[in-house]
């Protein structure tokens, strides 16, 4: 992308202030950060009380309580982590045109709320770009660098998203979260790669990308099908039959790979390249994939 059509305006960063990066589940280890994991101990956001047993820290007890009610309770407090963001984003041919764009500015607009919370974004591309597999970001400064890393990286290569989550995994030494936005061109791939992520203890995001676009032929046409990825020419006459086998398969492959996320405890979120960014994270934030509202 060019310098005069950024993947995020000012107003859209304005707008991002007023969310933060959520998760469902606690973390097992971190360092003192500022967002909340949702796991109960001594920190400093209190989040509910308990019966007094003897043996606790008496400078838990809420005094006030005391007074009043002359009930001893002790005050409960989440935990403070720091948040580790990993983006895997799809640079596979099949991703051309408004799949790639939407995912880099739904990725851009997750990088920008852990970079504005003073946390780590780890970007992976999928296939691999370069030697590396991943870049490293922390902080707000850090924003002009991670927006221009996402819409400068080319398209190119296939989808194996299993190899190249291996290479990721290999850099990775803690638990995350983990967001994967792709067309999941190849299910099995697919499959392979979030069940890698889960395997390693990250909480894993699938933000599946869907451009209906890809099954819109027009009806009676002679086409010559080429696939994006691997080259392969077919000769398709667009028949009623055709399109309707087309699209029922494309419904059924996002049906399936949502069904094998929810038995595995992936999140899963479609993302209509037809709606808005602003759609997409409202939805997000209704159904609390990944995001929520600022505090």
């Amino acid at each position: 992308m060019s310098g005069d059509h950024p993947l995020l305006s000012e107003s859209d960063l304005r707008r991002l202030d007023r969310l933060r990066i959520r998760r469902r589940r606690p973390t097992p280890t971190g360092e003192p950060g500022d967002w909340r994991t949702g796991r109960v101990g001594s920190g400093v956001l209190f989040a509910d009380h308990r019966d007094y047993v003897p043996g606790d820290d008496l400078r838990y007890v809420d005094w006030n309580v005391y007074a009043r009610l002359g009930d001893l309770m002790v005050k409960r407090f989440e935990v403070e982590e720091n948040l580790e963001l990993l983006l895997c984003v799809d640079r596979s041919l099949s991703m051309e045109g408004a799949k790639s764009l939407a995912a880099r500015r739904l990725a851009a607009a997750l990088g920008y709320l852990a970079l504005t919370r003073m946390d780590r974004v780890r970007l992976a591309w999928l296939p691999s770009l370069g030697s590396a597999p991943v870049s490293i970001h922390r902080g707000r400064g850090r924003t002009p660098q991670l927006l221009e890393e996402l819409g400068a990286a080319s398209l190119e290569g296939t989808t194996a998203h299993a190899r190249s989550i291996a290479r990721v995994l290999s850099t990775c030494k803690r638990r995350m979260i983990a967001v994967v936005l792709s067309d999941f061109y190849d299910p099995e791939n697919a499959v392979a790669a979030l069940a890698a992520l889960r395997s390693r203890g990250m909480e894993v995001v699938a933000v599946h990308m869907l451009d209906a676009a890809d099954v819109a032929f027009e009806l009676g046409a002679s086409l010559l099908a080429v696939d994006r990825e691997t080259g392969m020419e077919v000769k398709v006459d667009v028949t009623a039959s055709l399109l309707e086998s087309l699209r029922a398969s494309w419904h059924r492959r996002a049906d399936t790979l949502e069904r094998w996320c929810v038995s595995r405890e992936v999140l899963y979120q479609r993302s209509d390249v037809a709606l808005g960014l602003w759609d997409v994270l409202q939805e997000m934030l209704a159904r609390g994939v990944a995001i929520g509202a600022g505090s």
